[in-house]
């Protein structure tokens, strides 16, 4: 039973690349237990999910294209040494395109924001008014690997990520009494060895990554992580099971939830 008198919940969906396919995991479980989610904020891929949502697409139906998605698919290569990043985009975004078409901040029902990072002030950006997907699109620009957005004004805008992983903040800002942070990263777990250039990159990112987002992480009032192995932030294959490592780790998480915002 939710309370009248309850805390007002904000989620905060981090990046994580294929493994932020759990952010629908966790979406599934808060819906299955009646846990209310009054102001939300995404990352990269937290962005996606979290605007999908946020628009009214339900969690089922996320379930279903997450299933379809893999790397061949979004890739659309572009290389030119004076382009930003190897793929344009254009094909990720488009199942998000095919979700919720032209759909605004201002249309849905659970007030949203997306993070990017603006590369030339080296600063935060926080988006809470405009388009969707053109807010998701920059937010999703992985350095080297998306090509950069330019958006309000903004001329070279990447994955929030960069500067912020999870954006607890944002929602913090909405008026959240407890904040629950969704980590698709988490804490790098430990390897036996180091395959190729593309898992050196990757490797050397979330350790850095990490000294940065634990401290945030604090910031707080719960924090949920999936646990994924090793499960690269590159793979987009078996997405289904990120999507369960994503609830079973809420399931487990449910009784303090409900104590927090005072619930039964």
């Amino acid at each position: 039973m939710v309370k009248e008198n309850r805390k007002t919940v904000g989620l905060a969906l981090g990046s994580g690349g294929g493994r932020g396919f759990c952010h629908i995991g966790v979406l599934q479980v808060l819906n299955e237990n009646n846990i209310p989610i009054d102001y939300m904020s995404g990352c990269s891929m937290g962005a996606m999910v979290g605007a999908c949502y946020c628009a009214g697409v339900e969690v089922e139906k996320m379930n279903a294209i997450a299933s379809k998605i893999t790397q061949r698919k979004i890739m659309d290569i572009d290389i030119s040494i004076k382009k930003s990043g190897v793929l344009r985009g254009d094909r990720a975004i488009s199942y998000i395109s095919e979700l919720i078409g032209d759909a605004k901040f201002e249309d849905c029902e659970i007030p949203f924001a997306v993070t990017a990072t603006d590369v030339l002030k080296g600063e935060l950006v926080t988006f809470t008014k405009g388009v969707l997907t053109d807010a998701v699109r920059a937010s999703m620009s992985l350095p080297v690997v998306f090509q950069s957005v330019n958006l309000d004004g903004k001329d070279c805008l990447i994955d929030g990520g960069v500067i912020e992983r999870i954006p607890i903040k944002a929602v913090r800002d909405f008026g959240a009494d407890v904040v629950i942070a969704v980590d698709a990263l988490g804490p790098p777990t430990q390897l036996t060895e180091i395959k190729g250039l593309l898992n050196m990159t990757e490797r050397a990112y979330l350790l850095m990554d990490w000294e940065s987002s634990k401290v945030k992480l604090a910031e707080a009032d719960l924090v949920i992580t999936p646990e994924q192995g090793n499960r690269s932030i590159q793979s987009f294959k078996n997405n289904k099971e990120s999507i369960e490592y994503g609830a079973e780790a809420t399931r487990k998480m449910i009784p303090k939830i409900k104590e927090l915002i005072g619930i039964e």
